[in-house]
């Protein structure tokens, strides 16, 4: 399986430190040059951008979107992308490719996550992991990997920067896609590296009883659906293995 690294082109250390974690655990990556989003017009910027996004996230998101392009246009069958402050385990390989061995239409999954994983467990991995439909939030983006077909469902979906990328692979459910997450974690953020995004969208906002109803509805709201996203999950799954 392809892996790729994001990377600005000023940001050399971190690029040499990325390639000496990957050539420790025998792996190789194509450097993916990142969007500069302070170097972004943002009156060119595609209709619908969320205006309160800063650069960093603006060119996050699109470096992200550059990614699945980039698996569209190679026609690859599944594709890794890590950012490159991360740290990275020894069986990262083999969880990811276990993870597709499971057969389920996954349009992505998640390598990483930076708060603990709740949800429906979709199937056992190496190591002790498990494979997991998320109903909370996992946050963050540092690894995960997205299949052919995947990457052409959230080019067609997920095309607009309207939040941060995490937060939009959150709401993953919102869209109709499959994106289950790996836990415990291959990849995790290394919290020595100051992360190159500041300023994080909506960390400015009140707290109000209103917001907060808002939240526990949708939260509810997020259970159900994802419930309902694993059973097809699961009914897909069982219909193709009857077809082999």
């Amino acid at each position: 399986m392809k892996i790729f690294v994001l990377n600005l082109p000023r940001a050399t250390e971190r690029l040499r430190t990325m390639r000496e974690r990957l050539t420790a655990l025998g792996l190789e990556a194509e450097v993916l040059p990142a969007v500069e989003g302070a170097r972004l017009d943002r009156a060119r910027l595609p209709a619908g951008t969320e205006p309160g996004l800063s650069s960093g996230e603006l060119g996050c998101y699109l470096s992200h979107v550059r990614f699945w392009e980039t698996v569209v246009e190679q026609g690859l069958p599944a594709a890794i992308i890590l950012e490159d402050d991360v740290l990275l385990d020894p069986a990262l390989l083999e969880v990811a490719q276990a993870a597709l061995a499971l057969d389920y239409p996954v349009d992505a999954v998640r390598l990483s996550a930076l708060r603990p994983v709740r949800g429906i467990t979709l199937g056992a991995l190496p190591g002790g992991r498990r494979l997991v439909l998320p109903n909370k939030n996992p946050s963050g983006t540092q690894g995960y990997l997205v299949t052919q077909a995947g990457a052409r469902r959230l080019l067609a979906t997920l095309p607009v920067p309207r939040a941060p990328i995490d937060t939009t692979l959150d709401a993953y459910w919102k869209h109709d896609l499959y994106v289950p997450v790996v836990t415990p974690a291959v990849v995790e953020e290394d919290s020595t590296i100051a992360s190159s995004i500041q300023g994080r969208f909506g960390s400015g906002r009140r707290k109000t009883l209103v917001r907060h109803l808002a939240q526990v509805t949708e939260a509810q709201r997020r259970k159900l659906r994802v419930f309902l996203l694993a059973r097809r999950l699961q009914r897909r799954s069982r219909a193709a293995d009857q077809a082999k």
